[in-house]
């Protein structure tokens, strides 16, 4: 009996264990940004413009074959007997002897000569293609940035909660402390330190549930992100530390990180784009030369088939159709306007390949200064944590014996508080500088892999 009641609560803790796990689903930094990038509403959108322009390029490509056309007309008719000369027929009775009649047409229209429409065409939808593509990593790059700056931010909300709550427990301890002393009758303490004590107490509470509030809302905001419900989401990681990330020197990124872009993808996939625009517009000026083939047959069993050609007959007839022909254009301002809008879209699409090349490079600056600004503070702020601490433990050794002040432990625990969230911060900045550096440059510095 023994055994089996063992048994059968080992059985439930294991199934408490499960659930439990089950409920709480963990995400590492790589995790998130792969299911940022599967659920992300911008990338879902990207997806629906690549359909598009996929769509396009088909439609460009079916161009080449012509155009193909099938009516079929069903409807009811007057009988007509007779030939051109006599029928017994009056043409007015349209309600008499009425039946059925059909009508079949078969035609296909192949251009031949289109003198650079078709192949404008065709390229201006290739490049709109690739400028899509282009456009979708711009995506989600953004997507992978935005989702690490998510991350970071709530492992510093989480660092700073655990230094405000380490600090809160031990200025109630000293409170408490103090408490004690005066209830003896001590003389190392007053109640002016007592009330100090409770004053800087209240601070450290509220920068707590300020602290506290910003770990819930960035964590919503990181589980809306990935497309994951908040219920028993949580990260991985419970530290934050500093990324390792491999640096390279500035000149090497300033030569070789816009091309890396897929902004400049974009750009010149879109130039490539609007040029054809641009000949295609152009041969507007030009006829194009067709071939239009097919059959065209009808039939009205009420009515006499006239086998006199000259003799016109709506309902019964067999016409084979096989012709060359030439189509033209000739309202040559409406062409020249149209030219001259894909020329000035072009001309604009060029400024702003100028204006990117500069501002790439501009960003990269911008980014590779603020890691290299961020890792200099990082030094300097964990010497000032480190000096911190010391203050703090030499405080409240002081403290505990009844040697120090409680404005002495008040200051040391404030400067400690500083000085660790300079610290979170200053890390915080740099794993956010490495991720911005990575997106300013087209390649993840860290060893990453989603």
């Amino acid at each position: 009996m023994r055994t089996h009641i063992f048994l059968i609560g080992l059985v439930l803790l294991l199934n408490s264990r499960i659930v439990s796990a089950a409920d709480s689903v963990q995400y590492d930094l790589a995790a998130c940004i792969r299911a940022a990038l599967v659920n992300s509403p911008d990338l879902s959108t990207a997806a629906a413009d690549l359909a598009s322009a996929r769509a396009r390029l088909a439609e460009a490509k079916a161009g080449r074959w012509g155009r193909d056309e099938f009516n079929d007309i069903l409807g009811f008719v007057n009988e007509a007997h007779g030939d051109p000369v006599f029928s017994p027929n009056n043409k007015n009775a349209v309600f008499t002897g009425l039946g059925p009649f059909t009508r079949l047409e078969l035609l296909l229209n192949i251009p031949l000569w289109t003198f650079g429409k078709l192949d404008a065409a065709l390229k201006a939808a290739q490049e709109g293609l690739e400028s899509e593509h282009a456009r979708t990593d711009s995506r989600r790059a953004e997507v992978i940035l935005s989702t690490k700056q998510l991350y970071y931010g709530l492992l510093l909300a989480r660092q700073l909660s655990g230094v405000l709550h380490d600090m809160l427990d031990t200025m109630d301890k000293a409170v408490k402390k103090t408490q004690e002393r005066l209830d003896v009758g001590s003389s190392a303490v007053t109640e002016l330190d007592l009330l100090k004590l409770k004053t800087g107490r209240a601070r450290f509470a509220k920068g707590v549930v300020e602290v506290d509030a910003s770990i819930n809302l960035t964590r919503c905001a990181l589980a809306r992100a990935i497309g994951v419900t908040e219920a028993g989401f949580d990260i991985a990681d419970t530290k934050l530390l500093p990324v390792e990330a491999n640096i390279g020197p500035l000149d090497a990124y300033l030569a070789e990180g816009p091309e890396h872009r897929p902004e400049t993808r974009q750009i010149q996939t879109g130039l490539a784009a609007q040029s054809a625009k641009v000949d295609l517009e152009q041969a507007g000026y030009y006829p194009t030369v067709f071939l239009a083939t097919g059959v065209r047959w009808a039939h009205a069993g009420n009515r006499t088939q006239q086998d006199n050609p000259f003799a016109s007959d709506d309902f019964n007839f067999v016409q084979p159709v096989g012709v060359v022909g030439i189509h033209w254009d000739l309202n040559f301002f409406l062409t020249s306007a149209k030219v001259e809008e894909a020329r000035a879209d072009l001309d604009r699409l060029a400024a702003q390949r100028r204006d990117a090349a500069s501002g790439l490079q501009l960003e990269i600056r911008r980014a590779y200064s603020d890691v290299e600004q961020a890792r200099a503070i990082i030094k300097v702020a964990e010497e000032g944590r480190k000096a911190g601490r010391g203050l703090l433990i030499l405080s409240l050794s002081n403290f505990e014996l009844a040697l120090g002040e409680a404005e002495e432990l008040f200051k040391a625990l404030g400067a400690y508080t500083e000085a660790s969230s300079d610290y979170f911060r200053a890390v915080h900045d740099y794993d956010v500088a490495v991720a911005a550096l990575s997106k300013a440059v087209g390649n993840e510095l860290t060893s990453l892999t989603y």
